[in-house]
């Protein structure tokens, strides 16, 4: 075996080991560490290769779904253990009765009524500043 075969081998043993590890901890500097290498080090070969960011992105997701599993089981032992808290926050963020509420009120109305002569100059200085500022004339060929 080459050395390069060697180098490659065992980046790709890093690298498989670094996806699993972010799948438990869907943080790129958490699962360096738990791994053994440096952030520049991932941040380079998501840069070299477009199918290990793919990878990268997925183990993320799953990771991040794990993670929210754990938190929500944490969350109902609380709930078990009569935790204020937990309960309150549970019921705000699944239960519409007991959600943060903000109530709006006024009204709305339009008026048909037609520009005065200094809205019109300033609707037509304002075309010429902008992209449109040919807006409303013929091209000349």
């Amino acid at each position: 075996m080459s050395r390069r075969d060697t180098i490659k081998a065992r980046q790709n043993k890093l690298k498989k080991a670094f996806l699993e590890q972010l799948k438990r901890t869907p943080t790129i500097e958490t699962s360096c560490q738990k791994v053994g290498i440096a952030r520049a080090t991932v941040y380079r070969w998501i840069k070299a290769s477009g199918k290990f960011e793919k990878k990268v992105d997925e183990a993320l997701v799953e990771g991040r779904t794990f993670m929210s599993d754990i938190a929500e089981n944490q969350l109902f032992s609380l709930i078990g253990d009569k935790k204020i808290e937990a309960i309150r926050l549970y019921l705000s963020t699944h239960n519409s009765r007991y959600s943060n509420k903000l109530e709006l009120s006024g009204s709305v109305s339009s008026k048909d009524e037609p520009l005065t002569k200094e809205q019109k100059k300033l609707i037509r200085e304002a075309l010429k500043l902008s992209s449109l500022r040919n807006h409303g004339k013929k091209k000349e060929k």
